[in-house]
This record gives structure tokens, C-alpha cells and sequence, in this order.
């Protein structure tokens, strides 16, 4: 009966070490970016533009209930620069998607960028090709010095 219940106790402790293994958390960054087979590169770059519209989208439908609710609403900033962000992050073309990786492995073809995740290099390579110098090379110099360059 002992041995059951050290064996029991064992298993737990597996069972629950090897979920916290599991779970760990995995950035993209260009080092995993470089590894990832292109067609792989499409559908991740493609559910993270679709999570990004969805979330605009869920804002603006929280906004024309809001203006649907009360009579003098007026769309607080906060909103607004949540509307910023998500742009940031969106290229307004038609293919986006394509686009996106494409920058992102120019991004990447840097040795110097390769431990920078990819939310960051997303926003730094779509500043960069907005023409927003000051900005991108700020934003690049930050992420070099915060992600170990």
C-alpha cells in the first residue's frame, strides 16, 4: 500500500512538472522567424492580421453601442489610441499578408535583429517603410538594448 501511494505520488509530480514544461512560454523571434517554412510564415501572419482586425472590429461595435446608449457620447481617447496601436501593426494594403513577410525577412536579415520578437520587428519594419525614420530607429535601438544586442 505504501509503494501505491509513492508511486501515485511520483506520477503527479511528472504529470504536473511536464505541464509546466509545456507551458512554457515561446516567442517568435528571427531566430525561430528563419526556421519557419514559408507556407508556415502565411498562416501565423495571417491569424495574427486576423486577430488585430477582430479587435477592431470588436472596438467599433463597443463604440456604436456605447453612441446607441447615450445621447451626448463622445468617443473617449483612450479608444482612439487603442485605433493607433492596432494600426501600427496593420499595413494599409491590399496584400498585406505577403507584405508583411516580406519585411519581416528583410527585418530579420540582419544578425543584429534576430532576438527581437516579432510583435516588435513588425512595428519597427512598418514604421521604417511608412518613412518614419526618427521613430523606427528609436524603436530598433530600444529593442537591440532591451532583447540582449
Amino acid at each position: 500500500m505504501k509503494k501505491l501511494n509513492q508511486s501515485i505520488l511520483v506520477f503527479g509530480i511528472l504529470i504536473f512538472c511536464s505541464a509546466l514544461i509545456a507551458q512554457s512560454e515561446r516567442t517568435i523571434n528571427g531566430q525561430v522567424w528563419k526556421r519557419i517554412k514559408k507556407e508556415n510564415k502565411l498562416y501565423f501572419v495571417t491569424g495574427y492580421v486576423n486577430g488585430l482586425e477582430k479587435a477592431e472590429n470588436i472596438i467599433d461595435i463597443n463604440v456604436k453601442v456605447q453612441e446607441k446608449n447615450e445621447f451626448a457620447y463622445t468617443e473617449p481617447y483612450y479608444v482612439h489610441r487603442m485605433r493607433e496601436s492596432i494600426r501600427e501593426y496593420l499595413p494599409m494594403r491590399k496584400n498585406r499578408v505577403p507584405y508583411i513577410i516580406e519585411l519581416i525577412d528583410i527585418f530579420y536579415s540582419d544578425a543584429d535583429n534576430l532576438k527581437i520578437p516579432f510583435e516588435v520587428a513588425l512595428r519597427i519594419a512598418l514604421a521604417k517603410d511608412a518613412r518614419k525614420y526618427e521613430k523606427s530607429d528609436l524603436w530598433l535601438k530600444e529593442a537591440r538594448r532591451k532583447f540582449g544586442q
